[in-house]
């Protein structure tokens, strides 16, 4: 079977919360996992039981800031409404929102023909970190500012879909 290489650049991420951090992505690593070896005390050395659970790494996304910062603005609102809520209402707003406090992500990897390949489901994502907009006016040329959000989530599933 001949197979072609994996496109760093073919890919979508879809978002229903974040239809604006959706369109503008432009990096997504997708995260890597481990599973601890309990140890078992020996007095020759330790023995190794099998893991029993996997440990997911944060899921980190980057995207070009729009220019009425509408993306950005989506991430900050949600964040703000789990973290520091101006009210209980506020907080109670977001858990009664059509998504509540968490979403699901997908990101789905396409072909060397550009069609959907591999989708990566992400269940009950919310951020926990978004990085600063860094504006420069000494800058001698236009780079578009890019933002980084940091994700966490319960589970993540791999699916064939071609």
């Amino acid at each position: 079977m001949i197979t072609n290489f994996l496109s760093p650049i073919s890919f979508k991420v879809v978002i229903d919360r974040l239809p604006n951090v959706e369109f503008f992505t432009q990096r997504v690593n997708l995260p890597g996992l481990s599973m601890m070896a309990p140890q078992q005390a020996s007095p020759i050395h330790n023995i190794y039981q099998t893991p029993d659970r996997l440990e997911y790494s944060d899921l980190d996304l980057s995207f070009i800031v729009d220019e009425d910062m509408e993306n950005y603005h989506e991430i900050l609102l949600w964040m703000e409404g789990m973290g520091t809520p101006e009210s209980t209402d506020q907080r109670a707003a977001l858990e009664k929102s059509k998504y509540g406090s968490k979403s699901d992500m997908s990101i789905i990897i396409e072909s060397s023909a550009r069609n959907s390949n591999i989708k990566f489901t992400f269940t009950e994502c919310f951020p926990t970190a978004l990085s600063g907009v860094a504006l420069d006016a000494t800058a001698s040329t236009v780079t578009h500012p890019e933002v980084n959000v940091t994700f966490r989530y319960t589970n993540m599933t791999f699916e064939k879909i071609s």
